[in-house]
């Protein structure tokens, strides 16, 4: 990343205090500039819309469909996503994982990612190519039949999993679970699954609070979005959150759940994406991305951008007092090599969409 896409996208600072062997206070200072409206107000409507995915490009297709979408309800035209912009939305989604899994994973393994791998990834989700997809994902990441991951229920079924070892990316969470299934658990709230219900009142509070872009709240009180939100009921996800809590392990393994129904080309659980209108002239899209809630807000003025704002998952997964910190304050330090490792698996299971620094002190 270059120093002027850095200054661009901003980046987040997280600095951990220790005090007598126990974490006494995490602060989560962030550079990300709210660029929307600076960029696209005053812009004619379609021109914008067409701008948003070469500005915004992590998570480029969701920030899209979500522009789409946002535009068409403030046209008074609100809806769900068709079919071509939910198999976008799931494109992107099972590449961010699948990135995770054939880069990040393997290296945490011991290995390093194969390269013929990555590029037949790649190919699958340029052209959506689900067979290729499904090929990919049973062989490189599961280890095998999707369906009959998608079919497990049960802690012994994902133990026995990690235990064949046949992929790195179970591997990668043998360790992750060895270092003890529990590191990184957070009482902080789950974000209600936007179609369940939640949307009037987080459009009050976008309306009636300056700061909700910067720093989202759920009546009142930070929430965490992602995959482990959106799979809370499934039934291997919900039976690992009751063994160990909503931790590290149980978040990465929401995603391989993820990975494992769109391979199988199931439908999810709740629409991942879709729009509102919000008053004459106003709309709102939502869509359900690999990190988590993305919401985009048009006010128009004619057929002209009079105010743009993004809430992206990064501001809600890493708040001042959000998951990370709630899942890290009060922690036992066992070494301070113990605590950088579980730090930063802790920050990849939320997952942001910018640079991020760990910074670690004893008081």
């Amino acid at each position: 990343m270059t120093m002027a896409t850095l200054e661009l996208a901003g980046e987040l600072k997280v600095s951990v205090v220790v005090r007598d062997g126990v974490v006494h206070s995490v602060e989560i200072d962030s550079t990300r500039p709210q660029l929307a409206n600076r960029l696209l107000a005053g812009r004619p409507a379609d021109e914008a819309v067409a701008m948003v995915p070469q500005l915004f490009s992590i998570c480029g297709r969701a920030q899209q469909v979500a522009a789409e979408l946002a535009l068409a309800a403030a046209r008074g035209a609100p809806a769900e996503a068709d079919a071509q912009q939910r198999r976008r939305v799931e494109a992107e989604i099972a590449q961010e994982y699948l990135w995770r899994a054939l880069i990040d994973w393997a290296r945490a393994a011991g290995g390093q990612p194969d390269a013929t791998r990555l590029a037949a990834a790649r190919e699958a989700a340029a052209h959506d190519d689900r067979d290729l997809l499904r090929e990919i994902v049973e062989r490189d990441v599961l280890g095998g039949d999707a369906r009959q991951w998608c079919e497990h229920e049960r802690v012994a079924d994902f133990e026995t999993w990690i235990g064949r070892g046949a992929t790195a990316a179970a591997r990668f969470l043998g360790q992750v679970q060895r270092d003890g299934p529990r590191h990184g658990a957070s009482s902080v709230p789950l974000l209600p699954r936007f179609a369940d219900g939640p949307a009037a009142r987080i459009v009050a509070a976008l309306d009636a609070d300056a700061d909700f872009e910067r720093l989202p709240a759920f009546d009142g009180r930070p929430a965490e979005t992602g995959a482990v939100a959106r799979l809370a009921r499934q039934p291997l996800v919900a039976a690992l959150a009751d063994a160990f809590g909503r931790s590290t392990l149980v978040r990465f393994a929401a995603r391989l759940s993820e990975l494992a129904r769109i391979a199988c080309g199931d439908a999810p659980p709740a629409p991942l994406a879709g729009s509102m209108t919000i008053g004459g002239g106003r709309g709102l899209g939502w869509v359900e991305t690999a990190r988590g809630l993305l919401l985009h807000a048009i006010d128009l003025d004619g057929e002209g951008i009079s105010r743009y704002r993004i809430v992206a998952p990064t501001e809600w997964n890493f708040h001042p007092q959000g998951a990370l910190a709630a899942a890290t304050v009060g922690a036992r330090q066992t070494g301070a090599a113990d605590l950088a490792r579980r730090t930063e698996w802790l920050a990849q299971s939320l997952d942001p969409c910018v640079a991020y620094r760990l910074e670690f002190a004893d008081a």
